[in-house]
């Protein structure tokens, strides 16, 4: 009787076609479990906004307003206005809020008479050293998962954090002036500014018609990017000119190079008065936002100009319609 031998190992092909089902199940399963983290990354970014707009909500509600957009040097005036040069000294909401973010540490070593933006340099005990500890600080809750804070200016005087959320700067630039004698190129008001401090009753077009908080996109690389996304340089704002990630330079004082724009479509060197920085994220289709009465919402890249433009108002009478 014939006696069988017994395989102990599979043929080629046998192999070459488990290979081929497992390449299957991966490039079927792979694009689900991004999708699926990014579901969680865009969750996540979401619930930052949220807490950024009871933060600020919080803060109205104790001192009767919203924070500063900036304390700009002519509000500061006197010898602090410029001790370190021609910049835009000045605290604003990024540290106002830091009681309601669970941040009272950095808030209490915070001297509001002295300005943000100056170096540390050969005088840590300078009056501003406290705000210096702030600025250079990463706040988990500044920065969306899908992008992230970043710092910059690593190892120097002048180190500092980019954010991926701004405050709305309304629909012009950042001086918020008129850029036309054109109704849309009119500036129609906004909840954050220069020198600017409203009430949530002075948002006549309503608080759940109007952008308080966007998502930005923040630059890369160690040395200084320049104004986009900088929470307490010369900008720290998103306007609503351009829908969100509209093919469209930036117009900032600074630009980076060419290579650390991470995804930003460009960028232009403008004046501080004239920037304009749009809402970017690197969420799939649009960008997160908070509305002035708290809520989140997430806007397409597709909305219409005119939508957008009206979202970041507040007494411009734009009726917008359900969102």
């Amino acid at each position: 009787m014939p006696i069988r031998r017994r395989r102990d190992a599979f043929t080629l092909i046998e192999l070459l076609v488990v290979i081929a089902i497992i390449a299957v199940l991966v490039a079927i399963l792979l694009p689900a479990v991004q999708q699926a983290r990014e579901a969680a990354r865009s969750s996540q970014c979401k619930n930052n906004l949220k807490q950024i707009g009871v933060a600020i909500h919080n803060y109205a509600e104790t001192f009767g307003q919203l924070p500063l957009g900036k304390l700009t040097r002519t509000t500061l005036g006197g010898a602090q206005a410029r001790p370190c040069g021609d910049w835009w000294h000045d605290t604003n909401w990024y540290c106002g809020i830091f009681p309601y973010i669970d941040q009272m540490g950095l808030y209490n070593n915070i001297n509001n008479a002295a300005p943000v933006g100056c170096d540390r340099g050969a005088n840590p005990g300078a009056p501003w050293d406290g705000n210096w500890k702030a600025k250079i600080s990463l706040i988990p809750g500044y920065g969306c998962p899908s992008d992230g804070n970043k710092k910059n200016e690593v190892g120097s005087a002048w180190q500092r954090v980019r954010t991926n959320y701004q405050p709305n700067w309304g629909n012009t630039n950042f001086i918020q002036g008129n850029l036309s004698t054109a109704a849309t190129d009119t500036f129609w008001g906004a909840p954050f500014g220069p020198g600017l401090s409203v009430q949530f009753r002075d948002i006549e077009d309503g608080t759940s018609n109007s952008l308080l908080f966007m998502e930005v996109l923040t630059t890369i690389g160690d040395g200084y990017n320049g104004s986009i996304a900088d929470p307490l340089g010369r900008a720290g704002a998103a306007m609503g000119r351009n829908p969100p990630n509209a093919p469209v330079n930036e117009l900032s004082s600074v630009c980076p190079a060419v290579a650390n724009l991470n995804g930003i479509f460009g960028c232009t060197d403008v004046g501080i008065n004239d920037q304009i920085f749009t809402a970017r994220s690197k969420h799939t289709g649009g960008v997160n936002t908070v509305m002035c009465d708290g809520s989140v919402q997430f806007f397409g890249n597709n909305i219409d100009t005119s939508v957008w433009r009206a979202l970041s108002t507040t007494r411009g009478k734009d009726v917008v319609g359900a969102l």
